[in-house]
C-alpha cells in the first residue's frame, strides 16, 4: 500500500503514486473555493477530483525549498494540528520547530514579548520548540489553513513565506506562497506529505554536511 515511500529520490514522485494515496480526492462540491477551480478536474459523487499533475509540480518545488532552507541552517516552523504528525518530531534537526496546540496570538508578530510573558512560559510543553526558537523562521508549513489561520495571518503580516496543503474547499489561498493542492484529510495523503517533508529535511541535512566536509 505504501510502496511509494521506498523511493529515496523524492523527485521520482509520480502522478500514479499521488492518486493511490488519495491526494486527488478533494472536498465537498458545495464548499468549493473559487480560487482553486483551476486545480479541479471534475467531480465524483459529492466530491471534487483534483488535478494531481499540479500537485506533482508543487511537491517538487516544496522539496527543493525545504532542502535549500535546511542546508543553509535556516529555520522552518511546522504548525501541526493532530498527534498523527508526531512522526516528524524524531527528525533530530535543530532548525525544525513544531507547534501543535491552540495558537497564541502574537507568537510571531510580537515574538520577543510573547516569549517572555508569564502565560507563555507556563504554557504546555508542546510550546518548548517555540521557546527555544530565537529567530523568525524562513518558512512556515501548514497542513490546514482554516485550523491554522491565525498563524497564517501573522506570517503574512511579517512577510514570512508560507507553504500549505490546500483542498478544493480550503480558504485563504491568496495568503499562501507555496500551495500544494491535495487532500488534507485522508490518512494516506497525510502520510505521503509527512514522508515527503521528512525526507526533504534529511536530504537538506546531508547537503549541509557535504558543505562542511568541502570546507574541511
Amino acid at each position: 500500500m505504501y510502496f511509494f515511500f521506498m523511493y529515496k529520490n523524492l523527485s521520482r514522485l509520480v502522478v500514479n503514486q499521488l492518486i493511490l494515496s488519495n491526494v486527488c480526492l478533494g472536498g465537498y462540491i458545495s464548499g468549493v473555493n473559487v480560487r482553486l477551480k483551476p486545480f479541479i478536474l471534475g467531480a465524483k459523487s459529492s466530491y471534487h477530483i483534483l488535478d494531481v499533475s499540479y500537485t506533482h509540480i508543487q511537491l517538487k518545488l516544496l522539496i527543493n525549498i525545504l532542502v535549500s532552507i535546511v542546508s543553509l541552517r535556516q529555520k522552518v516552523l511546522i504548525v501541526k494540528d493532530l498527534d498523527f504528525y508526531n512522526l516528524l518530531t524524531d527528525l533530530n534537526c535543530k532548525n525544525i520547530f513544531f507547534y501543535n496546540v491552540k495558537w497564541i496570538g502574537g507568537i510571531l508578530t510580537n515574538f520577543r514579548i510573547v516569549r517572555r510573558s508569564q502565560k507563555f512560559l507556563e504554557a504546555d510543553s508542546f510550546l518548548n520548540d517555540i521557546k527555544v526558537m530565537r529567530y523568525m523562521p524562513s518558512l512556515i508549513f501548514l497542513f490546514d489553513t482554516q485550523i491554522s489561520k491565525w498563524a497564517l495571518f501573522e506570517a503574512f503580516n511579517l512577510d514570512i513565506p508560507v507553504a500549505a496543503i490546500l483542498n478544493s474547499d480550503s480558504k485563504y489561498f491568496e495568503f499562501v506562497n507555496y500551495p500544494v493542492i491535495g487532500n488534507n484529510k485522508s490518512f494516506e495523503a497525510l502520510y505521503l506529505y509527512v514522508t515527503v517533508i521528512k525526507n526533504a529535511i534529511l536530504k537538506g541535512q546531508q547537503k549541509e554536511r557535504l558543505k562542511i566536509l568541502r570546507i574541511l
